[in-house]
């Protein structure tokens, strides 16, 4: 992703003000006016897809969608679903939509653990309002982001704005495959009052740091985000116990130009409504009644470069209904649960499917009984009847101790599988220095 330049900048600091200001205002809407303005935009979208982009006229008129029918966010079904094979099959000639060029565009690539990458195109436009929503997230979680805050950022590339022109809003940048030991020396050295990393990263980190350097740290930190990766609640409190702060989560991706949903301090899992359509589909790609589990599909309604309309992001998840409330007071609709990855979860012999969710709980519960004795860990489904717990051990481990992982495990499993416990110098990571502590090979 290309750095901002100045003139770029400059721009962002003259919109940041009113555009701000708005982004605020509109977590706060009446559900009605919220439905209003979200309608507005997806409608809007839609449109300028079908009229710009070759790639959706060709999918909708193949489909026979009549655009006209197209009136509001919940008309969203009657459209197909966008799978990450049109977006590699159809990038740049058919999915960049008609005034812009590629060689003016921020190009982003994703992937992940299917091995397969996907390119990803912005406008300047789009990646000034990124940062700003960005910042509303971050404001979000430490109840008042203000320009002398630090936050230090710990992934596989750089952000393209390490901060303003006048020196606000700092961003520091420390690399995810940095060794355990500088990656700790850079943190403190920060001073973040903002932390944003993987979860697994934040495990690593927080093993290696002593009572002083946690202490050090609390001076300034507020708040830590985690993202990018699948973590329970479970989880998130136990860290935040440790680093007394709130650990909070984020969910979105590249194809939505960053996020969809995350945490407030109340942990209520807002979705930004105004920047994005979030829905939860069954098989044929229906909407599913609220609080039923299924897979979630989202839609992008700012980057007019590239449109993202029906996005399947692999990810399984529930619908809060609309009126749900939060303490906080905002009136965006809510996630009920959020499960991970279809591609991380197991399907056992029996047909019984078990979440990422569940499978990280029963990794973590081993982890938080047996501290001594690991020092992190990953399920892998190897075969339909085999499950590895591969795990880094530590100096507490020993034969009794790995046979009662095993028993617990295949118990966790309702004993449907073999169950094997085995010690690695170092778990699976995809070339972008992710952990997929949940890990299915079975096809």
């Amino acid at each position: 992703m290309k750095d901002f330049g100045q003139e770029q900048i400059r721009k962002l600091m003259d919109e940041a003000p009113e555009l701000r200001r708005e982004l605020r205002r509109n977590q706060y809407l009446d559900r009605s006016e919220l439905q209003q303005l979200q309608d507005a935009a997806f409608v809007k979208m839609v449109r300028h897809a079908y009229v710009n982009v070759p790639f959706y006229r060709k999918k909708y008129d193949e489909a026979g969608v009549d655009i006209e029918s197209i009136r509001r966010a919940s008309d969203a079904f009657r459209l197909p679903i966008l799978e990450k094979e049109d977006l590699i099959e159809a990038f740049p000639h058919r999915s960049i939509a008609d005034g812009y060029s590629l060689d003016d565009l921020t190009t982003a690539v994703t992937g992940g653990s299917s091995g397969t990458t996907v390119r990803v195109a912005y406008s300047d436009e789009t990646m000034r309002k990124r940062v700003m929503t960005a910042y509303r997230i971050y404001d979000m979680m430490m109840g008042g982001y203000h320009s002398h805050h630090v936050q230090t950022y710990v992934y596989t590339g750089k952000y393209p704005l390490e901060g303003l022109l006048d020196g606000s809003f700092p961003l520091v940048h420390i690399w995810t495959l940095d060794p355990v030991e500088d990656a700790r020396r850079k943190l403190l050295d920060s001073k973040p009052h903002m932390l944003t990393l993987y979860p697994s990263r934040l495990e690593d980190i927080r093993r290696g740091l002593t009572p002083q350097d946690v202490a050090e740290l609390r001076e300034n930190l507020v708040v830590i985000n985690v993202k990018s990766e699948m973590s329970t609640q479970a989880q998130r409190d136990a860290w935040a116990e440790f680093f007394g702060v709130p650990v909070l989560d984020e969910y979105g991706s590249e194809e939505m130009a960053g996020t969809v949903a995350a945490q407030c301090p109340d942990k209520g899992y807002h979705i930004w409504e105004d920047i994005a359509v979030v829905e939860v589909v069954d098989e044929a790609g229906q909407p599913l009644p609220d609080g039923e589990t299924g897979e979630l599909v989202a839609t992008c309604l700012y980057n007019w470069a590239m449109p993202m309309i029906r996005y399947r992001q692999g990810d399984i998840a529930a619908l809060h209904p609309a009126d749900h409330s939060c303490s906080c007071g905002r009136t965006l609709r809510q996630l009920k649960s959020f499960e991970g990855r279809r591609n991380s979860s197991f399907t056992l012999p029996s047909g019984r499917f078990l979440s990422s969710g569940y499978l990280l709980d029963v990794g973590y519960t081993r982890l938080m009984a047996y501290a001594d004795a690991l020092d992190s860990w990953s399920l892998v489904q190897r075969d339909p009847d085999l499950v590895v717990f591969e795990c880094i051990p530590g100096p507490a481990m020993n034969d009794a101790v790995r046979e009662a992982i095993q028993r617990e495990v295949s118990e966790l499993l309702f004993h449907e599988t073999k169950v094997q416990v085995e010690f690695v110098d170092a778990l699976r990571t995809t070339n972008r220095g992710k952990r997929n502590q949940i890990i299915s090979l079975v096809p």
